[in-house]
């Protein structure tokens, strides 16, 4: 109740505050109407009546005044005529004498006209007062612009690009066409070839400012297709060409035409046959290929994999172009599934040849897997039809026909797959479109809906860097900040965006992307007029205070930007200009292809690695059969597998487990190792080497288990010998295995290879007689 009593004192005080300074305001206004009328009147009644009439018109109004008092009607008065003449009557019967009620009605006539007139004056005037007061008590509350972005009406601001461009325009075509140029028509000059500015969102870019690259944002379904959809349609109709990244079919099944478009999607049976040697003819240009197939997203430190793979798939490419047979089957052939051998002989005398070393099998295992898992969508491409070449598309302007589109797509279904490849086919147009001639006139649209689909671009930080020197128009859309500093850090994705300079933000899905936005259209400094009331029992307390304060006020908040309604959002663009709260308009379009035709080939599924080489079979044991159950290796009982190069090296377990023997042994080489297998037989010998010791290190295994089962449980304390045993044991029982069992092994495995070897090499002899010397220091007594 308290609290309801003060809302009604509050709210009565201030509307009569509000009420006699309303009235204070008209009474200026009223009195200057009053007192144009009275003299409109004035005027009128002097010009209009005779002095007859004024005499009527007293006399009625004398009997008039005479009968409100209740006076003797029946009173004769003497009344005046026109001639001259007098006519006695009663007073009360003045009023309905004709020659009165003509004078009296003339009166009336006039004061109307009179009224009107003043009306005709007064009312446009008090309009304009009104106007005028409205307008400066409403500028002095508004908030002064002091520096800082802007936003303005969208009407404003096409009329500020408009004049902006009709001047440059008229600059240019003025000396071609004449004074008279506008009168050609736009439609006219685009058939000319002359430039005219594209639209975006509606409103026009400023002059030339495509080339400046321009940025969407917006979650899904605010309108960044219906956006780019325009786009389009104006390249086409100037003759323009396109490179279109399309994921969800959307501009394939608007805009493809059979007859002039290119569709690049191994998966679609309209794609053509693709070869990465046909974009690619140097090192520079293989070293840019490799970057774009195995990104490095994120830019983080360790990319020692990433460089390893990159520097091998570019090398295997110039060797391949060497030995005069650059396609994708042989560099699938002889690089993603060949054996580390073959692809160590492929780049020898390389860069990459450490790196492909059967001696670093373990590490050139996990650098060919890193480029399988980016290249494998290379395996995918078609291997029939016509043969179709990015960079001859991109710098045969004269040979195609107006208005191409080159569509990148994919399925969502199949990205996972194809992002790596996408990826480099958008970063091979952007490369040759950079090696073109520069140019004013725009030469070439790229558009990518959805930028966080693709991995690294490498291309794009150059190219929104320096395509607008050969005339290419960047466009791209993405759906969260977020999203575009995962792919491309921190620190490049600020870089992306900064040379962006025309942002389009529609309504943002999360917080951090609408912050970003808010930034990007911009802050200003103004100065805000801040109003105190104060009110009181005696009406000399009740006022209206005002004070000014400096502020930065922000254009557009973020949480306006996440409450925006589809299909609207604002426009910012370069130069100076202020920004603008826009409408997109959805317009039908029609469907004139499939967005998706699979290939009837079934890519990928026609296809198997090639079968492991079987390695040497092991020595039977004595009984006519093979154990390999307990061979804590694994054994040698089964092929080698592909990764190993076809020599026979030991998995990467045993390889330690043999540098720890040597180590051990003092580096006298029990197995003899090379680098470069001279003959098959060699290979051979030294697998029956590898197979042996695995054979024996088997043998020592079950007979520590029989010997651990048939021990005495009787307390009678071991021996010297079983004691040194145990501390042996111990003491070389660690990360890298049985030392001591593996001297034996090495001992048994030698004596087979002499066997195997009549004629041992002084390595070997060597080898062998460290061994024997380490197994003699065995059979001491330690403790």
């Amino acid at each position: 109740m308290k609290r309801n009593l003060g809302n009604f004192t509050r709210g009565s005080q201030l509307i009569g505050h509000f009420s006699f300074m309303f009235a204070a305001g008209l009474k200026l206004p009223l009195i200057a109407g009053a007192i144009l009328l009275a003299i409109v009147s004035y005027v009128q009644v002097r010009f209009s009546l005779t002095d007859h009439q004024f005499y009527l018109i007293g006399m009625d109004i004398y009997a008039r005044f005479y009968g409100f008092i209740e006076l003797d009607p029946d009173k004769l008065i003497a009344l005046k005529q026109a001639d001259g003449s007098t006519l006695e009557m009663a007073i009360s019967a003045l009023s309905d004498y004709p020659s009165v009620e003509q004078a009296v009605s003339a009166l009336w006539k006039v004061l109307g006209l009179a009224l009107v007139f003043t009306a005709i004056v007064f009312v446009p005037a008090f309009l304009l007062f009104y106007w005028l007061l409205e307008y400066f008590g409403g500028s002095f509350k508004e908030k002064k612009f002091v520096r800082g972005a802007s936003l303005v009406r969208l009407g404003l601001l096409k009329r500020k690009i408009w004049r902006n461009n009709f001047v440059k325009q008229h600059k240019e075509l003025r000396p071609i066409l004449g004074w008279f140029w506008w009168l050609v028509g736009a439609q006219k000059l685009i058939e000319a070839g002359y430039y005219i500015p594209a639209k975006i969102a509606g409103v026009s870019y400023p002059w030339r400012k495509e080339i400046e690259h321009t940025m969407l944002i917006g979650t899904t379904g605010t309108g960044k297709t219906v956006a780019l959809l325009d786009l389009i349609t104006q390249a086409r109709a100037k003759g323009q060409s396109a490179v279109v990244f399309d994921l969800t079919g959307a501009f394939i099944s608007r805009f493809y035409d059979p007859s002039r478009d290119v569709i690049l999607n191994p998966m679609d049976a309209r794609c053509p046959q693709w070869s990465i040697f046909d974009e690619c003819s140097s090192i520079s240009e293989f070293h840019a290929a490799s970057e774009a197939l195995i990104p490095s997203d994120g830019g983080g430190n360790d990319q020692f994999w990433v460089l390893g793979a990159r520097s091998i798939f570019m090398e295997s490419c110039m060797a391949l172009v060497r030995a005069g047979t650059p396609t994708n089957a042989a560099l699938a052939e002889r690089l993603m599934t060949a054996d580390l051998s073959e692809v160590h002989k492929l780049v020898e005398g390389t860069l990459a040849e450490p790196m492909t070393s059967p001696e670093a099998a373990k590490m050139a295992i996990s650098i060919r897997a890193v480029l399988n898992a980016n290249a494998h969508a290379l395996m995918l491409l078609p291997t029939s039809g016509p043969r179709f070449s990015i960079r001859d598309w991109v710098r045969a302007k004269e040979d195609i026909k107006p208005g191409s589109i080159l569509f990148i797509s994919a399925r969502y279904v199949d990205l996972g797959i194809l992002s790596k490849l996408l990826t480099l086919w958008m970063n091979i147009g952007m490369h040759t479109l950079m090696s073109m001639t520069r140019t004013d006139d725009l030469r070439l649209w790229f558009i990518i809906d959805e930028l966080g689909a693709l991995h690294r671009l490498p291309a794009l930080e150059q190219g929104l860097q320096t395509a607008r020197n050969f005339a290419g128009a960047i466009v791209t859309g993405i759906h969260t900040y977020d999203k575009l500093k995962e792919v491309y850090g921190e620190d490049i994705a600020n870089t992306l965006a900064s040379l962006s300079r025309t942002k389009l933000v529609l309504a943002c899905g999360d917080d951090e992307t609408a912050e970003w936005c808010s930034d990007a259209i911009g802050k200003q400094e103004v100065i805000e007029i801040d109003e105190g009331y104060s009110y009181g029992h005696d009406n000399a307390r009740d006022a209206v205070t005002s004070n000014s304060r400096k502020t930065i006020r922000t254009l557009a908040l973020a949480d306006e930007l996440t409450n925006l309604k589809s299909l609207t959002g604002y426009i910012k663009f370069p130069d100076g200009l202020p920004a603008a709260k826009i409408k997109l308009e959805y317009k039908t379009r029609p469907i004139v292809a499939e967005e998706f035709m699979p290939r009837s080939d079934n890519p990928g599924m026609d296809r198997a690695l090639p079968k492991p080489k079987p390695g040497p079979k092991p020595s039977p044991k004595p009984g006519g059969s093979v154990d390999d159950g307990d061979d804590p290796v694994g054994g040698d009982n089964g092929p080698r597998p592909a990764s190993d190069g076809g020599a026979g090296i030991e998995p990467p377990g045993v390889q330690e487990q043999l540098a720890f023997d040597e180590e051990q042994a003092g580096g006298s080489g029990a197995v003899s190792k090379t680098d470069d297998p001279k003959s098959d037989q060699e290979k051979d010998r030294l697998s029956a080497v590898f197979t042996a010791r695995g054979q024996d290190r088997a043998k020592h295994s079950l007979a520590d288990k029989k010997a651990a089962a048939d021990k005495p449980s009787s307390s009678k304390k071991p021996s010297t010998r079983h004691r040194s045993s145990a501390k042996e044991t111990d003491r070389f029982d660690g990360p890298n295995g049985n030392a001591k069992r593996d001297h034996k092994s090495r001992s048994a495995s030698q004596a087979k290879s002499a066997e195997d070897n009549p004629d041992p090499t002084k390595e070997q002899r060597e080898g062998a007689i460290g061994s024997r010397n380490i197994e003699d220091r065995d059979d001491m007594d330690i403790g």
